[in-house]
């Protein structure tokens, strides 16, 4: 897995993406940036997409994946307790 870098893209670009057998690009944060036009420049307006993205093996994105649903498992069980035990109301 690399390190998150930023990405800049000229269309809305997908979270998780194939790259190469095995490898998967994940992306985090997608905003679109409009860019107004620059007259001293001879730009037009234009819209880019900038996000943080890295590489990832799909075994890697699958281990997190798994992770991620756990630790929400246990967070939706710790208020569950604490809804039946009457610690919210």
């Amino acid at each position: 897995m690399t390190e998150w870098k930023e990405e800049h893209c000229s269309q809305q670009p997908a979270e998780v993406e194939a790259i190469a057998d095995g490898f998967l690009i994940q992306r985090r944060n997608i905003r679109s940036v409009v860019h107004d036009a620059d007259e001293d420049a001879g730009t037009e307006a234009y819209t880019e997409w900038v996000c943080e993205s890295r590489e990832i093996t799909i075994t890697e994105y699958q281990l997190q994946h798994k992770a991620e649903m756990a630790e929400m498992n246990e967070a939706i069980d710790d208020l569950t307790v604490s809804i039946l035990m009457g610690g919210l109301f």
